[in-house]
């Protein structure tokens, strides 16, 4: 049974202006200390959300009170461990918690009083609360993902997806059209969605499986963005409150409509892929490959082309090792290694019933297979990622004009590797034919 206190909450939980504009997400003192745990300074902190020039997240310290000599003594061990590049540990006064930083900016000496800028050494930072924290539900913000519709192509207020105990909620924000707007016109990075994360049944769940679960969805909702797109400053209640926090700033690029199988006029998508995709991220043997595949999936969906091309088959690669060797045992892993790249990934394909024709939808890449008498899509797809790995000086150029269909049939692939894998039997953007927004297809295994 759902907890009612919860709508309370599901709504932006700090200030959020126009798009690209900085935003305070936090106050508190902080300690800093050095490596070796000796105090150094201490003053009133401003956690800030930067997105110039990259999105990160700074702490602004200032001290104006008088500094006592062991303050000031403690402020030229601060000044020579900057100069020496050192690392610090930062300690927050409300909850305690300390995490490393670095500093950026410094002006130590003011007559004012002394000033820094921080910023942490990992994301996300833990605020408040800790593994062990006991929480209802967790209220987070998603920055530049799809402009979500319903499945008629109206604006839906939610969005529910749920497996295994779990139930993600996702609310596009009412300045979201706007936002959408100043983001297609400008790039960058706008708040665009809050989600609330809890139980079904309402039950207390942990920091630490709190963080799990943002970790999952990062990729989740990273990997039906064509993006990068993670959890934005979570924040866990129960019912005194805020008992935890977990701060991070934007890890994908500025805004852009990146191509991927998700089509943001059908939600019922992110409704029907999530149970087999939680399935396969909590199977010990499926996370690891999971994460990887996805990780090359994004990095290849918005880097150059030829960059793509070889990360796109590198993720492939490791799909059929796990899938065809690991799991179905269809062959050694001694004989994997000495398969050919076309074979692997003939052996991934055939096994997730996917056609290795060569789509008359990619046309420069037909023409030029039947120039090279390519025998299948796969055997193209490693002669092209060879002669940008190994170059053979007698075909320098020849392939340029087939990069973006290459690229392109190999992310095709990858995505509907990823969704057969994970059991899903739906609709899909078909990127090698694409249409209009909404314009989506049945997975081929289901035609």
């Amino acid at each position: 049974m759902e907890d009612p206190s919860y709508k309370e909450q599901f709504v932006p939980l700090f200030s959020l202006s126009e798009p690209n504009q900085s935003a305070v997400i936090a106050k508190d003192e902080v300690l800093i200390k050095d490596k070796n745990g000796n105090d150094l300074l201490s003053g009133n902190a401003e956690f800030r959300l930067d997105f110039l020039p990259k999105p990160q997240i700074h702490v602004y310290i200032t001290n104006k009170k008088e500094l006592n000599d062991s303050e000031k003594k403690g402020l030229y061990s601060l000044h020579d461990n900057i100069l020496s590049g050192n690392l610090f540990e930062l300690v927050l006064k409300n909850s305690g918690n300390q995490f490393e930083g670095f500093v950026i900016n410094s002006d130590l000496f003011n007559h004012n009083g002394p000033s820094l800028t921080f910023t942490s050494s990992s994301e996300p930072i833990v605020g408040l609360g800790d593994e062990d924290t006991q929480m209802q539900y967790v209220i987070f913000h998603l920055f530049n993902f799809r402009e979500i519709c319903a499945n008629n192509g109206r604006y839906c207020e939610d969005v529910r997806i749920e497996a295994d105990n779990w139930v993600i909620e996702i609310k596009s924000l009412a300045k979201s059209e706007s936002n959408f707007k100043k983001l297609k016109k400008e790039g960058g990075y706008g708040s665009t969605h809050i989600v609330c994360l809890q139980q079904i049944d309402s039950t207390f769940f942990s920091g630490k499986e709190a963080i799990e679960m943002l970790n999952m969805l990062q990729y989740f909702f990273s990997f039906a963005n064509g993006a990068w797109c993670n959890p934005i400053y979570a924040v866990g209640f129960n019912s005194t409150g805020r008992v935890w926090e977990s701060w991070s700033s934007p890890r994908g690029p500025s805004f852009s409509r990146s191509e991927s199988w998700f089509d943001e006029h059908h939600s019922e998508q992110l409704e029907n892929l999530f149970p087999g995709f939680m399935n396969h991220w909590v199977d010990e043997d499926w996370n690891d490959t999971i994460q990887k595949a996805i990780y090359w999936y994004l990095i290849a969906n918005n880097s150059p082309i030829d960059a793509g091309i070889i990360l796109t088959q590198t993720a492939l690669e490791r799909l059929s090792f796990e899938y065809a060797v690991l799991k179905r045992k269809l062959i050694s892993a001694d004989s994997f290694t000495r398969l050919k790249a076309s074979d692997k990934f003939k052996l991934l394909f055939s096994s997730l019933e996917l056609s290795i024709d060569i789509s008359k939808d990619l046309p420069e890449f037909e023409k030029m297979a039947k120039a090279m008498k390519w025998d299948d899509a796969t055997h193209g797809m490693s002669e092209i990622r060879n002669s940008l790995v190994h170059p053979n000086p007698k075909n320098k150029g020849r392939f340029k004009s087939v990069y973006y269909d290459t690229w392109k049939l190999g992310q095709w692939y990858l995505e509907l590797s990823l969704l057969k894998l994970c059991g899903y039997s739906e609709t899909y953007c078909n990127r090698l034919n694409p249409g209009w927004i909404s314009q989506v297809e049945i997975v081929p295994w289901k035609k």
